[in-house]
């Protein structure tokens, strides 16, 4: 930790070039990892699809990116090479024990290792594990990159896709009074600290010394998967208020849940972070039926998006940007400051104030399943436990059929 001579990262003296500020609280973050294990049908060329990942890192301006640290202010600047890594693994290995192994060591983001794809070929099939940090991009991102590899692979020419950053297409009104009083307050109050490179590694290790991931998945049938879409559509709500209410009412103890949120405009397919998230607190009434439930979380979810959408970020950029880092310091026990503690709590960092459970729904993936002689089978998709969060839960639907990944950190 250093401190420096300017207000490093303040919301007054901000540079114009690419820099991290509505992704600021991932900066720092060492439980940030998305995970999206994608299934080929048949076997495939590894060395080929290695190649077509290769085009794919050089299609999008974050994989061809490393993250500098300049006396608080973080930033994205493009190289001429990607630093982003492929492993041909052995045959059959398991993709789970991988995510394992690989969340323990630090992804070198200041040189640009910003994801790891791992080809694991078989006999029937053939796996691509992508592990990206979450400053590459969102859930949504991964998918258009899993495009990406599979247009590359059937030889179908790809776009170049800039890096599109959220800061600039923020709404400037609707924030709460009290959200812009508190955010003057810690810039008057905040002081000159910034930390390094040496202390992301420093807490990243230190914190995977005695946690692990614990991941599970299942994949619905398409019979399962439908009827789940039609109860939705007769009760009058969205499936995702549905896959909701199920948790809600399987774990009553549960009451607030955090559910991400895409914000992707004009059919962007760019690998950006374009994600807001909202949570809901609400307790499952079991003296009334499973379709009364639902649709009260659907219209709390449908409320809460009108009018609060982007609240959190819109908040996050009045911070300063080093506070943001010191929450996450502060939330790891790297850093004792009151402001910090504060507004970890504010933000949902500490014990006490974390979602119980985070539900990330890709939804029905926009992509093709199928590439020429190339047919996806199930793309399975895993989301960060970050510090926000007790649980998360990652739902993705291809060729008919939904996948609900599981992913918490055990002690």
């Amino acid at each position: 930790m250093k401190k420096s001579a300017i207000r490093s990262g303040t919301s007054g003296g901000r540079r114009q070039r690419n820099e991290i500020v509505t992704e600021r609280s991932n900066l720092f973050e060492p439980n940030v990892y998305i995970t999206v294990c994608t299934e080929i049908a048949g076997k495939v060329c590894p060395h080929k699809l290695s190649a077509a990942v290769k085009q794919a890192f050089e299609a999008n301006e974050a994989t061809m990116s490393k993250i500098v640290l300049d006396h608080g202010f973080a930033y994205y600047e493009k190289m001429s090479v990607s630093n982003c890594k492929i492993e041909i693994t052995n045959e059959n290995k398991n993709w789970i024990e991988l995510v394992y192994q690989n969340e323990k060591i630090p992804f070198a983001i200041d040189k640009g290792e910003l994801v790891r794809v791992f080809i694991i070929p078989s006999e029937d099939k053939t796996q691509i594990m992508i592990m990206a940090h979450h400053l590459v991009g969102d859930g949504k991102s991964i998918i258009y990159f899993v495009k990406d590899i599979m247009s590359a692979l059937s030889d179908i020419p790809l776009t170049y896709k800039p890096l599109t950053l959220l800061e600039k297409n923020l709404p400037q009104n609707g924030l709460l009074v009290a959200a812009k009083i508190y955010a003057c307050y810690c810039d008057h109050k905040w002081d000159n600290r910034f930390w390094v490179w040496q202390d992301y590694y420093d807490m990243h290790t230190k914190y995977w010394k005695t946690v692990s991931s614990d991941i599970k998945y299942k994949t619905l049938s398409v019979e399962e998967t439908q009827k789940i879409i039609e109860s939705a559509k007769q009760i009058g709500c969205s499936v995702n208020s549905y896959i909701v209410t199920l948790f809600l009412k399987k774990h009553p103890h549960l009451r607030k849940v955090g559910i991400p949120v895409s914000i992707r405009q004009n059919k962007n397919e760019a690998m950006s972070n374009l994600t807001s998230g909202i949570f809901i607190n609400y307790k499952y009434d079991s003296k009334k039926k499973f379709a009364q439930n639902a649709v009260r979380v659907h219209k709390r979810i449908t409320r809460i998006l009108k009018h609060y959408k982007t609240l959190v970020l819109q908040f996050v950029t009045l911070l300063p940007m080093t506070l943001m880092d010191a929450v996450l310091f502060n939330t790891y026990n790297s850093c004792c400051d009151r402001l910090a503690e504060k507004t970890a709590k504010i933000l949902g960092y500490s014990e006490n104030t974390k979602i119980e459970l985070g539900i990330s729904n890709l939804m029905v993936l926009d992509i093709p399943a199928s590439y020429g002689n190339y047919k996806i089978k199930n793309v399975i998709f895993v989301p960060p436990a970050v510090s926000y969060s007790h649980n998360i839960i990652g739902v993705s639907t291809i060729n008919g059929r939904m996948t609900i990944a599981y992913h918490n950190i055990r002690k």
